[in-house]
This record gives structure tokens, sequence and C-alpha cells, in this order.
């Protein structure tokens, strides 16, 4: 089968959804598919070889992302691809051009819901108008392409839910988690070891990995952590616009020399990387999955997130994770939980994370793709 990835994001970005796209794309092609990446053109220096690339602008309002030139008839990059298949993956208007495309080649087109925009309008939009008016007109472009697409992705019941409660009502709606490389993410110990490199061995390492955005809520992580024994260090792995908010809460707290920022760090280095922590821990009430928490799960180590979302769907508290509802005294309660396991949550932890091996999520993926190649075909035989 020949798939076509059609994606907002793509390397040298770096996001949840684009470690999701690496992930399955290496998957379904074990497996004995080939899958094309079409994405925003980074520009001069930035392409990657194999990828096909829309003309593209830097989104101002967020760095290190980038948007499709409007309008551009690039039809062409997947007629030469030949797809059976047409696969979106975020909301935004390279997912809107795979769609559009679909429709010209007569392919299915599958939209794979990664990333809740509304949710982020606040924070990123150029536009001038008020968030609520953005966040409604919003919601009228969405429900409108996941309504029009051929197969609806989520990875988690919660957010389908949640999608019908705006008025989406798929053709085809599936929840196909995202899969974890259950060989790579495992504990392990390796050269790479982030208490000798920062200085912190002895210390209670509490840890962050992942883009620094405003939704992720990063500093709420350093004002608990002031709430905690003066031997608990937060290490942040990763970058992204809210960093200074993370640096000024520090600050704020008294607590600037037990914040470590790592910057991003290498995927093939997460394992090690992962090792080092006591505990992960997310304030995220915006993720569809949580794709690094799930990771830190595969690799034996307790974590702590909110209780929203997918995180109230993928871990029961107390007995494979930590949640907490509420502010900041919740989650440094929580963490206070999670530095006290036995390793009983922890192993639990492991054994959740490996019910969302890669390989059982692909065949999810290509059953669908199957069926809705089906379907179009049986709807072409009874116009003959």
């Amino acid at each position: 089968m020949r798939i076509a990835f059609v994606t907002d994001s793509y390397r040298p970005t770096v996001d949840g959804v684009v470690t999701i796209i690496d992930t399955i794309k290496a998957s379904l092609e074990r497996l004995g598919h080939k899958v094309f990446i079409v994405a925003p053109d980074p520009g001069e220096g930035k392409r990657i070889e194999g990828v096909r690339y829309f003309p593209a602008v830097d989104f101002k309002s967020y760095e290190g992302y980038y948007v499709p030139i409007l309008p551009s008839d690039k039809l062409s990059v997947l007629r030469e691809i030949d797809p059976d298949i047409v696969h979106g993956y975020g909301i935004a208007l390279m997912p809107l051009k795979g769609f559009i495309a679909s429709r010209a080649l007569k392919v299915p087109f599958v939209l794979t819901m990664t990333t809740m925009v509304a949710d982020t309008i606040g924070y990123y939009s150029p536009l001038k108008a008020l968030p609520e008016i953005q966040e409604k007109a919003a919601w009228v472009y969405m429900r409108w392409l996941m309504n029009s697409c051929d197969g609806l992705v989520v990875h988690t019941r919660c957010v389908m839910d949640e999608l019908g409660s705006h008025g989406v009502k798929p053709k085809d709606g599936r929840i196909i988690p995202a899969g974890i490389d259950t060989d790579r993410f495992r504990p392990t110990e390796g050269p790479f070891d982030i208490r000798d490199t920062y200085g912190i061995r002895g210390k209670k390492v509490l840890m962050h990995v992942g883009r620094i955005s405003y939704e992720k809520h990063v500093d709420d992580i350093v004002r608990a952590m002031a709430m905690l024994d003066g031997d608990t260090v937060l290490v942040v792995v990763g970058d992204g616009p809210a960093k200074q908010s993370v640096v000024n809460a520090a600050e704020e707290c008294g607590v600037t020399h037990r914040v470590i920022f790592t910057g991003f760090i290498e995927r093939s280095l997460l394992p090690e990387i992962y090792a080092s922590a006591d505990v992960c821990v997310s304030c995220s009430r915006f993720e569809t999955q949580g794709l690094s928490i799930m990771e830190a799960m595969a690799c034996g180590k307790p974590v702590v997130c909110p209780d929203a979302r997918a995180f109230s769907e993928i871990i029961t508290d107390g007995k494979d994770g930590f949640l907490f509802d509420g502010g900041v005294e919740a989650l440094a309660t929580r963490i206070s939980d999670a530095l006290n396991d036995d390793g009983t949550v922890a192993r639990a932890g492991m054994a959740t994370a490996a019910s969302y091996s890669e390989e059982s999520c692909a065949k999810m993926l290509l059953n669908l793709y199957e069926d809705l190649i089906d379907r179009r075909d049986a709807e072409a035989k009874k116009r003959r």
C-alpha cells in the first residue's frame, strides 16, 4: 500500500506529532508498506531527503513551525506519489490541502486529530479577534473537516467523546493509540546520565520531557517543587516559547538553582534520559494521549499527571500512575507520593505502556485503510 502522510509539522520541528509520524511510518514500512511524508517547507538547509514539501513561511506566532502558502497548487506532489490513502496529521492547512488532493485523486482521506487547536488559540493566534470568537470559528472549520473525511482517528475515547460534544459525527471514527516503541523505551542505563552531567547525583530528580509551550504549564511544576524538600530538582528536557515563563517562576520561587534546562536532546538518547529521573511529571490538560508520559512509564518511571483528558483514561490513579485534581498544592502532594513509590506503581505503569505497542497500533491503522478502500471500491462498483 502507498500511503501519503500530509502533516502540519515535521522535522526540524520537534513535537509529539512528529514523533508519532516517525514511529507509525517505521511500523508501517516494517509491515511492507510505503509511506511518504508531505510537509510545509522549512527552507534551505533544513529539508530532509525524501520528504515532499509545499511552499511555506515561518509561523511568526510560534517559532519552529511553518505555514504553507495559500494558494499553492501542489496537487502534482500527491499525484506523483500515487497514494492509495492520504492521511492528514493535524487540523490546519496541510491536512486541508491533503483532503482537497484526495478528492481530486479519488482516494480515501483519513485525518488524525492530534491537537485540540481551539485550546491554543489564545496563546498563538496571530489574529486580533477575541479568543472566544476565534474558538467558535475554529470549531466550525474543524467540525466540517472531521465530518467530511472518510476516516477520523483519535488516540483516546475521551477525545472522541469531546469532539462529539462539539457536533463531530465522523463517517468512520476509530480510537487508535499512538504506538510506543517498547523495544527502545524500557528500563535501561547508558553513558549519558543527567545526574553526572549536571552534578545532581544524590538528588531527587523530577523530569518534564517535551516542548515548553504555554498550554503545558511547566511553570506549575516549578511552583510545586518549591514546596518539596530542598534536595528535589527539576530537569526540563526540551525547549519552546514558554521557557522564559518557567525561568521567571523559578526566580519568583527562589529555586533557580534547582531547575535545569537541557534544551532539545536527540530522541535516541531519551531512554537514558528517562533513566536519570525519579519521577516524570506533566501539568498539561491539553494532551490527546501524552506520548512522553507513556514513554516514561515504559521506561519504568512513576508518573504524575492531571486528572484530565487522555491521562484520566490511560492512567488509573495509584495503580499505574498518580493523578492530581486541583492546583499546585495537589500536584506537590502527588509528586511526594510518586517519590515514595516502592516500585509497585512503576511496574504497573510499564505493563500499561506495553499494551500500546507500535506494531499493534499500526495494524489497527491498516485495518482502517483497508476498510475505507474496500468501501470506496464497493461504492464505485454500485455506480457502474
